[in-house]
């Protein structure tokens, strides 16, 4: 039997409704039912909750059968989810906003949840992001959208955008199609196949609204390319940028990872003595030493920081970063040194 996980740092919580009384005959409502008792991982903190439903305590109430819940408890996560809702938008943002790939937004998550003591799996990933592109698709009858049509209609059309997030070998792809323009995601699903025929099924609903198409947008996949040729074959297409551009960084920003890499092995140790050596000198310290210790120890701090920062691409290089973050610490120790400071 799977021992159960422990958290260093859990907060316990009871979720009751936020109605007190009943809809019907308005008298006060009693616990009835334990709907949930789980964890739940949010961005700030570790939650035990316990999610309880109340009913009417009147059995000839016309409402006597029903439950009421928490409103609060539900809006904490997904049904059947251990992170929050709050960890499923950060990951959509990554992907979507910010252009992250599966290992870098990994990476931003074990960073975000390292305070509480969390860790998460790479795969926990695609499935945060599969449930975020859930989520869109439950929110995406377009066609029903009289505002944004009438915004299409302003615009002179859309410009469709297709693009996936590639998960491991073997695994679905999720495939999200937007409109540039307003950004309103139009198509969101799972494919098997990323073949031409798949990926015109998939366009098939934005064909089917009816509305002026601009132009197109996709990486350099083939199967990607045909589809949008042949379904909008005299609208003009453009490869992202930013897949562009990160396929002409790549070999730039690898040079550049190692180049960190090898500034961080020089650095890193050298650093990690002081900061001994601080602790040490500490033990022994006047009040007035301690305080001056103290602001050392926090200019190592920062110096790991820099050592440790990781570069995005296309155009965020960690060297760049670091040195950047360098040269203000150092200035920052050389007007210490202007004004006297020992």
């Amino acid at each position: 039997m799977k021992p159960a996980r422990t958290y260093p740092q859990i907060t316990r919580r009871f979720y009751r409704p936020e109605v007190y009384h009943c809809a019907d005959c308005q008298k006060r409502l009693q616990r009835a039912v334990t709907l949930s008792e789980r964890t739940v991982i949010t961005l700030q903190e570790v939650i035990k909750l316990v999610h309880a439903g109340y009913r009417c305590p009147d059995a000839q109430c016309g409402g006597h059968q029903r439950t009421y819940r928490s409103v609060r408890a539900d809006a904490l996560a997904l049904p059947r989810f251990t992170y929050g809702i709050d960890v499923v938008l950060l990951v959509g943002r990554l992907r979507l906003t910010e252009h992250r790939t599966v290992d870098e937004i990994h990476r931003e998550l074990l960073a975000c949840l390292a305070p509480l003591g969390v860790t998460i799996a790479r795969r926990e990933v695609l499935y945060l992001f599969d449930a975020y592109c859930t989520l869109l698709r439950a929110a995406s009858a377009v066609n029903k959208d009289q505002e944004w049509l009438t915004q299409v209609e302003k615009n002179g059309g859309i410009i469709v955008s297709i693009d996936g997030i590639q998960p491991d070998k073997g695994n679905e792809t999720v495939y999200l199609v937007r409109d540039a323009l307003t950004g309103r995601v139009l198509v969101a699903e799972n494919v098997l196949s990323s073949e031409t025929a798949v990926m015109k099924a998939l366009l098939t609903p934005v064909v089917e609204l009816g509305v002026k198409v601009l132009g197109t947008i996709s990486d350099a996949q083939e199967s990607e390319l045909l589809a949008l040729q042949e379904l909008w074959p005299e609208v003009p297409h453009q490869v992202c940028q930013f897949h562009a551009l990160r396929d002409a960084s790549k070999t730039a920003f690898e040079a550049d990872k190692a180049a960190k890499t090898a500034i961080r092995k020089r650095l890193q140790p050298k650093v990690r003595e002081v900061r001994k050596q601080i602790k040490k000198a500490l033990v022994s310290a006047s009040p007035q030493e301690a305080e001056q210790f103290h602001v050392l120890d926090a200019y190592a701090t920062g110096i790991l920081t820099a050592l440790n920062i990781d570069g995005v691409q296309p155009l965020t290089f960690a060297t760049v970063e670091a040195s950047q973050m360098l040269e203000e610490i150092e200035a920052s120790l050389q007007r210490l040194v202007k004004k006297g400071a020992p």
